[in-house]
């Protein structure tokens, strides 16, 4: 009994290089920038009171739309928080600035196209509060000792909160899908096809008269596959198939419907292989001490 408490303690609480987390931390960081790419032209409309946002808390003056002068001002905020998270530096006073700012711009106008990937990102920002994630690749190292590679052991269990949150949500939305009536057939996924998330390319598959059959084998499939995922991620010798199986669920997903802010799920899914073993995968093409530094 005393062993496997001290094999549960290790798995969620030992300390081991950080190289996966900040890996983590700057694909999660690219891929919030590219998210902003797409919202900044939209500023004035989404976010200020020249455009078309409606609070939440209408009664709430401070938390009011502002002008469009304010409204960019505190998108480039946002702008800076993330770069700061990206090359690692400040990490903490900006992992607290982008949690504000989902807050405020969730309540402002991310509440009326409410999505589960932004509720990860939420939570994404409270895990890496955890820290460790700027102990190396970093500006943060860089300026201490000298080298972006240089890295100190940190606590492994954001990586751990992360993979559980990850396998939480795959297993809930794939197992839901076996007893919601609409995925039960095939017509879920064709009528997605045509209406307005379907992408041209989704349109033109729909016009080859493909039979019914196509759409229940993909829609079956469909649940096989997420059924699977939280396992698969999760067993070393087929991992890598689980990997290419999720990169190319999320690129059909984003190709055929346009839904393509879940591809930082795909990066993520580097929070399932052990800190060592990613260390020493690094050690052999990047110039990596196999020590931490004092």
């Amino acid at each position: 009994m005393n062993h496997f408490f001290h094999q549960w303690d290790s798995w969620w609480m030992r300390s081991g290089p950080p190289h996966v987390l900040a890996l983590f931390r700057i694909c999660f960081a690219a891929f919030l920038l590219i998210e902003a790419a797409t919202y900044l032209p939209h500023v004035p409309m989404m976010f200020s009171s020249a455009g078309l946002a409606i609070p939440m808390q209408t009664g709430l003056s401070f938390l009011a739309p502002p002008l469009p002068a304010i409204a960019w001002l505190v998108a480039g905020g946002y702008v800076v928080a993330v770069l700061l998270l990206l090359v690692g530096f400040g990490m903490r006073a900006a992992l607290v600035l982008l949690a504000c700012y989902f807050l405020y711009y969730w309540q402002l106008s991310f509440y009326a196209f409410p999505s589960s990937y932004h509720r990860l990102f939420f939570f994404t920002f409270l895990v890496l509060l955890l820290g460790g994630a700027d102990k190396t690749f970093s500006l943060r190292m860089k300026l201490a000792h000298g080298s972006w590679t240089a890295w100190e052991n940190i606590s492994i269990l954001p990586q751990r909160l992360l993979a559980v949150q990850l396998t939480a949500t795959y297993a809930v939305v794939g197992i839901q899908k076996w007893w919601l009536p609409l995925w039960q057939g095939g017509d879920v996924l064709y009528y997605s096809f045509i209406g307005r998330w379907g992408t041209p390319l989704a349109r033109l598959l729909v016009a080859l008269g493909l039979p019914p059959m196509f759409y229940d084998a993909l829609t079956l499939l469909t649940k096989v596959f997420e059924t699977l995922i939280p396992v698969g991620l999760w067993i070393p010798r087929v991992r890598w198939a689980f990997f290419a199986g999720g990169l190319a669920f999320h690129l059909l997903i984003a190709l055929l419907l346009g839904i393509w802010w879940f591809l930082v799920l795909v990066p993520a899914y580097i929070v399932f292989f052990e800190p060592e073993a990613v260390h020493a995968a690094l050690r052999k093409r990047l110039s990596i001490s196999s020590l931490p530094v004092d």
